[in-house]
């Protein structure tokens, strides 16, 4: 007998998979379906079900024949799910981490070794978590145990086959089909979608492409960070409602604890906690919201695929990804202890590893696709909707169309300085020309400025002179950090160590914020 234990997902082939599996799902709703038809799955599949399902899944199930517990996640690992050996060689899992707190066998400690990662990337890459002995299976994964102990493994790996005989428009007819394809089961025929909506070509995309009726859209009072404007012009063009939703300063920093609690794990992204305080909004008007994650990093996005020549001619390089703040010289300078065997630059080499075959954009996509999208771009959909009750689907995330990435040649990614071109030369059938090739602004967040201002800072004041900032940093240095931030003023040595760059100062204050106030939060209260 098949039982299951843990599950949380959106299967969107399943009635394909009911007719195929046998399974009568008459009257069932959405949840009781889809539990159905993954134990249908396991019994006909195994090890293998994952590759017959096209959605986000997280499942553990127990074979009570062979007293074995079984657990998988989807390809692009869209849904979370966490295991833990005891002492007592109990395996303990979980949907989130806090699922394990309560658990027999449970210690709760920090995993100092990955304070370095976390403040090198602003987030965490890879399987192991900040709470020791706590890891994430990856994408693709699978995990038993029994009488045999633990064994992970996997039923699939990321690989790119480009196929060199399609022509840009060829493409743009595949991206329109598979976008038309992924509306139609990405959610039921009843449910009412809505849309978060930027003024960039992703978020429009979708409004133009589905059924959404309103386009809601992060706004701030400062100007130069607000895309409202141009996502109303949008929403009218398609004649959709529209929303913006007003994040301010007050807002921002009265949630970062609720922020840093729903995620679990520190994250330094700005825009995602700017993203949860708009959600939390939307929640109270809306159900069910589309979201644009991974068109950038299946359609290369982002600018710094357009610059490949650091990488060009190289034996052994190495690619961070666009989210570096720190590298190893300023670890060192403000953390007390810094581990040399969990350097970052041997961590993304190895990640990026089964990506040297391809050209280099590709490369870099592969690099993207194994630690930042899936560890912080998709980690931070699934928080915010767990965390404020929204539910967030994101139709880019269909196997179709990141197969369809998978075989696309790199030069209608990213070239000549263009990006996404093969998905813009797709949106600008149905989207006016401005709109389908507008320049990515890449969700700004006035908080250089608010972190600055006393009237918000005064948190971070504190945390930085507080003893848990003692016991990880080198206090005197993230207090001139602090210093020369909010002050502007810096000493001979800082201004040679910064070379005048002092623009991404903000970015390490908060890191250096979000992590001691995750230690306070899950450690200390």
């Amino acid at each position: 007998m098949i039982e299951l234990k843990a599950y949380q997902g959106l299967i969107r082939n399943w009635e394909n998979l009911a007719q195929q599996l046998q399974v009568n799902i008459a009257g069932c709703t959405r949840a009781q379906r889809e539990e159905a038809l993954v134990v249908a799955a396991f019994k006909a599949w195994g090890e293998e079900m994952g590759l017959h399902i096209n959605g986000q899944f997280a499942v553990v199930l127990y074979d009570t024949e062979r007293e074995e517990l079984f657990a998988t996640r989807d390809v692009l690992g869209a849904e979370l799910l966490f295991y833990y050996l005891a002492a007592d060689g109990r395996l303990l899992y979980g949907l989130t981490i806090a699922d394990l707190f309560d658990q027999p066998g449970f210690v709760r400690q920090p995993n100092e070794e990955l304070i370095q990662f976390y403040l090198g990337f602003s987030y965490v890459p890879g399987e192991e978590t900040l709470f020791a002995g706590v890891s994430k299976l990856q994408p693709g994964g699978t995990l038993r145990f029994g009488a045999n102990g633990l064994q992970l493994g996997c039923f699939w790996e990321l690989s790119f086959e480009p196929d060199e005989s399609k022509s840009l428009d060829e493409w743009a007819d595949e991206i329109s089909d598979a976008m038309d394809a992924s509306m139609l089961c990405v959610c039921d025929p009843d449910d009412q979608p809505d849309g978060f909506l930027s003024g960039g070509v992703d978020s429009s995309y979708l409004l133009a492409k589905g059924r959404g009726r309103t386009g809601y859209c992060v706004a701030y009072e400062d100007q130069a960070s607000n895309e409202a404007e141009e996502a109303r012009a949008t929403a009218e063009w398609l004649g959709r409602t529209f929303e913006g939703i007003e994040v301010t300063p007050e807002m921002f920093f009265a949630t970062v604890d609720e922020f840093i609690c729903a995620y679990e794990q520190p994250q330094a992204d700005a825009a995602g906690l700017a993203l949860y305080c708009a959600a939390k909004e939307v929640a109270k008007k809306s159900t069910l919201c589309f979201s644009g994650e991974g068109a950038d990093e299946f359609f290369g996005g982002y600018g710094v695929y357009q610059n490949t020549k650091p990488f060009e001619g190289k034996q052994n390089p190495v690619y961070f990804g666009a989210t570096q703040s720190m590298r190893t010289f300023d670890l060192k300078h403000y953390l007390k202890r810094y581990y040399p065997n969990r350097d970052a630059a041997d961590f993304m080499r190895q990640r990026g590893a089964g990506g040297r075959r391809y050209d280099t954009v590709s490369w870099m996509l592969y690099t993207d696709l194994r630690t930042y999208f899936e560890a912080s771009i998709l980690f931070n959909s699934t928080k915010i909707a767990k965390g404020t009750g929204l539910d967030i689907r994101m139709p880019f995330c269909d196997l179709r169309i990141f197969d369809i990435a998978r075989r696309m040649p790199a030069r209608f990614k990213a070239a000549d300085g263009a990006n996404k071109i093969a998905l813009r030369r797709a949106a600008s059938r149905v989207l006016p020309e401005e709109v389908a090739y507008r320049k990515k602004l890449g969700f700004p967040v006035p908080v250089r400025a608010w972190l600055a201002d006393p009237a918000y800072n005064a948190d971070i004041v504190r945390a930085f002179n507080s003893p848990t900032a003692a016991r990880f940093f080198k206090q005197k240095e993230i207090l001139a950090l602090l210093s020369m931030f909010t002050t502007g003023k810096t000493n001979l040595w800082h201004k040679l160590r910064y070379r005048g760059n002092t623009a991404a100062l903000w970015r390490r204050v908060w890191s250096i914020y979000v992590f001691i106030r995750w230690y306070e939060l899950f450690f200390e209260a």
